[in-house]
């Protein structure tokens, strides 16, 4: 007759051994992936910053950066990159990553592009937690919303209007989502203060 206790120790030693090598194989997987999606978000976001990159410029601003701190205008404590597009020596505007907006649901990651001549070069949201269909139409992938404010200045836009439409101000509330709406509009008005205010210092 066949040893049962034998038997029954194999068993657990294998069962064993193959949870071990499952959770190995997990553990692998999770590591790969997780790297994978960091590498194609970061992919991502270089691409949007490009996309509202000050027309004209010529460097490589990935290369030419600046790490400013001012959470009285740019929404968060954490460090800001200013990345400067210039065409030779010449200061074309800059780009700023991230921006922060106080959302609905929760904070809204932004990049802000303005030229030298404090003039919105385009807005793009990298990251939002929206309510869909409502407050996620703020992202440039459920609708043109955020498209608004390119081209935009306070010499075609005054300061007092930069809020929504519904507050007698000049940009249309996304329906359904006025604090989302009124909290991007916000940033980026001050966003467009700092820039005015820092001036010169961003390209030194």
């Amino acid at each position: 007759m066949p040893d049962n206790t034998k038997i029954n120790k194999y068993l657990v030693v294998t069962f064993s051994a193959l949870v071990l090598v499952c959770i190995l194989l997990l553990n692998v997987t999770h590591e790969f992936t997780r790297e994978t999606i960091a590498d194609n978000r970061q992919l991502a976001t270089r691409r949007i910053i490009q996309d509202i990159v000050p027309a004209g410029s010529s460097n490589d601003i990935f290369q030419d950066t600046l790490q400013i701190t001012e959470p009285g205008y740019l929404g968060t404590s954490q460090p800001v990159t200013v990345y400067r597009a210039r065409n030779g020596d010449e200061a074309m505007g800059v780009v700023y990553y991230p921006i922060m907006a106080e959302g609905y649901n929760n904070q809204i990651e932004l990049s802000i592009g303005i030229s030298r001549e404090d003039v919105i070069t385009g807005v793009r949201v990298i990251r939002e937690n929206e309510t869909e269909r409502l407050g996620d139409k703020v992202n440039q992938h459920n609708s043109d919303w955020i498209l608004a404010f390119t081209g935009k200045s306070y010499a075609t836009v005054p300061r007092e209007q930069w809020t929504v439409s519904s507050e007698k101000g000049y940009f249309d509330q996304i329906s359904g989502a006025t604090i989302t709406s009124r909290s991007v509009i916000i940033a980026v008005r001050n966003t467009l203060d700092y820039h005015e205010l820092a001036g010169e210092t961003l390209y030194k």
